[in-house]
């Protein structure tokens, strides 16, 4: 009977764990690109790095998390205020940010954008 119990429990478990590896495996990757705004909009679209500011001189970006919990990440860009990100090359096409990102709470993702792509630490 315990057997009975015991499988019946892995397949339960398998049954919980087998959406998360298959998203994670065949998922389709986004490709994060700049978007330049005025302000930030009320609805962020996944795969776009929101840069507020006029012209050059951004105050901050915006994205959703990458890992999927939707929740909005601000990040200053304002160099004299800490911590800051900046766009090593530059502000047009593919994002790419720096230093990492780390949420400290939530999901507690932490990642890079680098070239478009998310790294994931």
């Amino acid at each position: 009977m315990r057997q009975i119990w015991a499988f019946i429990l892995a397949v339960c478990l398998w049954l919980i764990a087998a959406p998360i590896a298959f998203n994670r495996l065949f998922r389709r990757r986004l490709v994060w690109q700049f978007e330049r705004v005025e302000d930030f909009p009320d609805m962020l679209m996944s795969g776009r790095v929101y840069l507020a500011g006029e012209d050059d001189d951004f105050w901050g970006a915006a994205m959703t998390c990458p890992c999927g919990c939707r929740e909005t990440i601000e990040l200053n860009m304002l160099p004299q205020v800490r911590p800051r990100w900046s766009a090593p090359d530059g502000f047009d096409g593919l994002a790419t940010l720096q230093p990492s990102i780390w949420r400290r709470s939530g999901c507690k993702s932490h990642f890079f954008v680098r070239n478009g792509n998310i790294d994931w630490c």
